[in-house]
């Protein structure tokens, strides 16, 4: 599920990731490796959360650890219903600091496309897949 991730430099604070929404029917989204470090260093949302969509719709999800990794569940496949996200259609997950949420964008064909004030794509990097967001 997951084809992006975000990098950054050590000490950096990481304000979101990307991921690819493989197939719109799934009720769980993966989310990057790095999740579990995130929620120790920089207080990521842990079991319930919130998404803000940008046209102001408010989804609750639950962030759960299964078998060592983390995904997005219980609300998910609602979210993706309602925003109407085909198969293979981007979404990046911008952390609202402090708030225990997510704005989320999503992005309908190029990743590249995408535009946040904490993001630009840069291809040919590797992590857990061969593109990523960097942080600014």
């Amino acid at each position: 599920m997951l084809s992006c991730t975000v990098h950054t430099l050590k000490g950096e604070m990481v304000y979101g990731f990307v991921a690819r929404v493989w197939k719109n029917d799934k009720k769980s989204l993966k989310l990057p490796t790095d999740y579990g470090e995130w929620i120790k260093t920089f207080s990521y949302p842990e079991k319930n959360a919130m998404i803000w969509t940008l046209d102001g719709r408010i989804c609750k999800v639950k962030v759960m650890n299964i078998a060592g990794d983390y995904f997005l569940y219980n609300g998910w496949l609602d979210l993706v219903t309602s925003l109407k996200l085909p198969s293979n259609s981007w979404v990046v997950f911008q952390y609202e600091e402090a708030l225990s949420s997510f704005r989320l964008f999503y992005f309908y064909q190029d990743i590249s496309l995408a535009l946040s004030e904490y993001f630009y794509y840069k291809p040919g990097n590797v992590k857990d897949r061969d593109n990523c967001m960097l942080c600014l």
